[in-house]
């Protein structure tokens, strides 16, 4: 495949300098060939080498240097030693290649199978929406459809966040939030923290807009408040972004203990909560979101309706103080981030058919179930689950077995039409790390269990 040839190409440039780079082949501060002399040199497109170029500097080996090129960076050596242990070339690999390939079987997967989610409630909102009178072929409002928006802000006075009407922004999905955050609050050099492990397309998306990214570490019960303290002292940075509820990849949840003690220090240090909420719906009622501890006024929340509806409605939000909200549409506008009338309008028939509440229990209690069985079968096996139960999809994984790595492990998978998703990619410097996440509603196929067995005992 012409991809995996490219992809191969830009790990193996990146695979050459890094290793130059910890061998002190190429010292600090000495200047990498220019881009043309590179692709020259390996045979390759410019382009490949600027990719390769760009990851270099996300991982901390390089700096660029506007109008004079590419640079060793002033790296610790023990900050270079640490890295030793990720396997660039594969890591790279798995990034491009592995999150979209024909495997059939998708533990894996970060979302849902589609006979999870309400096909047949999409169905007939669909018919609906058919048959309604109204325009849904133009562009949609400026904040996205008014009574989406009124639902909204009824949905988060239910989990206690008391917003007007003005403080949300409709979403093309939760990822669009994001990045109208990133666009509104960041520029390109500036530092932010992040859940580590964290949200790996997320992750990426930071470093496409030049963003230094900090690992906050995860304890079972949210992120260790001693180390995110240090983190904020020593940085200062100007936004941590978190998914607290049922997290992406570990399936694990703040503490009410740890998310007031985030908001302390936050407080404390003049630092944006940006909260990553996808799974809220799925969340335990009793479990209030940051933005109404904080009473929206340091948290920044995004919410989506994709994980539990239909994934194909690209529909989410953002609900932040009016001066932020202010400026999240001012960037989706110019940006010409016009809402999907048609999508956000199925969402609301999907909202309003008075099944929601239903709809979202009997996904929670299935979910529960799928967890109570995976669990099992994976601690027969001699797996580790890190997190405690939850009606979440993801299980964080590992086996106690000394030779086990899971990059080998899911190259291994995709051989044999079993997709996985190994621990490294959902670090922010992708180090090497035992676990690897697994996704409970994929877990109902013999071959997985049977590939998980055999994968455990080598």
């Amino acid at each position: 495949m012409e991809t995996s040839r490219k992809t191969s190409r830009i790990g193996h440039l990146v695979s050459h300098f890094s290793q130059r780079i910890e061998d002190a082949s190429l010292a600090q501060g000495a200047r990498l060939p220019s881009i043309r002399a590179a692709a020259k040199e390996f045979d390759v497109s410019t382009f490949t080498v600027v990719q390769a170029y760009d990851r270099l500097v996300a991982l901390g080996y390089v700096e660029a240097r506007k109008g004079d090129g590419f640079f060793v960076a002033q790296t610790s050596p023990a900050k270079v030693e640490q890295r030793k242990s990720a396997p660039l070339e594969d890591v790279y690999w798995l990034l491009d290649a592995a999150f979209h390939p024909d495997a059939a079987l998708q533990p894996g997967s970060g979302g849902l199978p589609g006979d999870w989610l309400d096909e047949d409630g999409l169905h007939l909102a669909l018919r609906s929406l058919g048959r309604a009178a109204g325009a849904i072929a133009e562009y949609g409002e400026a904040r996205g459809n008014q009574a989406l928006l009124q639902w909204v802000q009824r949905y988060l006075a239910e989990r206690g966040a008391e917003v007007n009407g003005e403080q949300i922004i409709l979403t093309q999905g939760a990822s669009q939030g994001l990045d109208l955050v990133i666009r509104a609050l960041l520029q390109p050099g500036d530092c932010v923290l992040v859940d580590d492990p964290g949200y790996v397309n997320f992750l990426s998306h930071l470093r496409d807009h030049k963003i230094r990214i900090i690992g906050v570490p995860w304890t079972p019960q949210g992120p260790d408040v001693e180390v995110l303290a240090e983190l904020l002292r020593q940085h200062r940075p100007k936004a941590f972004f978190t998914n607290p509820w049922l997290q992406n990849p570990t399936g694990a949840s703040y503490s009410l203990a740890v998310a007031y003690r985030v908001l302390q220090l936050a407080e404390a240090h003049d630092c944006w909560i940006v909260e990553d909420d996808v799974f809220g719906q799925l969340a335990p009622q009793n479990q209030p979101p940051l933005a109404a501890l904080d009473n929206m006024q340091r948290v920044i929340h995004v919410g989506s309706f994709s994980k539990t509806l239909a994934a194909s409605l690209r529909v989410g939000f953002v609900a932040a103080e009016p001066a932020v909200a202010e400026a999240l549409q001012h960037y989706k506008m110019s940006a010409a981030f016009y809402g999907s009338q048609v999508c956000e309008q199925l969402t609301l028939q999907m909202l309003n058919d008075g099944t929601q509440r239903k709809r979202c229990q009997r996904l929670r209690d299935r979910l529960l179930q799928a967890q109570v069985d995976a669990r099992q079968r994976l601690q027969r096996m001699g797996w580790q689950c890190w997190a405690p139960l939850a009606p979440a999809p993801y299980l964080w994984i590992s086996n106690a077995s000394a030779d086990l790595d899971p990059v080998r492990l899911t190259r291994e998978g995709l051989r044999q039409n079993i997709l996985l998703s190994p621990g490294c990619i959902f670090r922010p410097d992708l180090e090497a790390t035992p676990w690897l996440r697994f996704n409970v509603a994929f877990g109902n196929d013999p071959e997985i269990w049977r590939f998980l067995a055999e994968g455990g005992a080598r």
